[in-house]
């Protein structure tokens, strides 16, 4: 199982991909829609590519897109701190290409640095919406 962390507040928080069991989790998906919307704004192009599987029929490509588990700590970690100066993640299988460049863009949307450890490398994607492995 796919899992990521990060640290709140001194507490170790995990979430899996499309995780609804944290007790803010209509917030992250708040949060997550309002990141989707403002890089949509910024040109930002949804990769349905990266769909390996049908969708369900209350499914969309972003919504599947969107639910990866980097992305929702992502999402909470914005919403406990909202002006971060970084966000650290780190998670146990690599970070997919749709993860890697939408967490550029919400990088340059919030102005903070990500720190994403997978289990391959240390993405730091920083406020230009650049990413250090590239």
């Amino acid at each position: 199982v796919g899992l990521s962390w990060t640290e709140i507040k001194g507490q170790i928080v995990q979430l899996k991909a499309h995780d609804r069991s944290h007790p803010q989790s209509a917030e992250i998906y708040a949060k997550i829609d309002r990141l989707k919307s403002k890089a949509i704004e910024n040109g930002f192009i949804f990769d349905s590519s990266w769909i390996i599987r049908p969708l369900n029929e209350n499914e969309t490509n972003e919504s599947v897109l969107c639910d990866h588990r980097e992305l929702l700590v992502i999402a909470l970690q914005l919403i406990q701190e909202p002006v971060p100066k970084r966000i650290q993640v780190v998670k146990n299988l690599r970070v997919c290409g749709h993860c890697h460049e939408f967490t550029k863009v919400i990088a340059k949307i919030e102005q903070c640095d990500i720190v994403v450890r997978d289990a391959n490398r240390i993405h730091h994607f920083y406020p230009n919406g650049q990413c250090s492995c590239q």
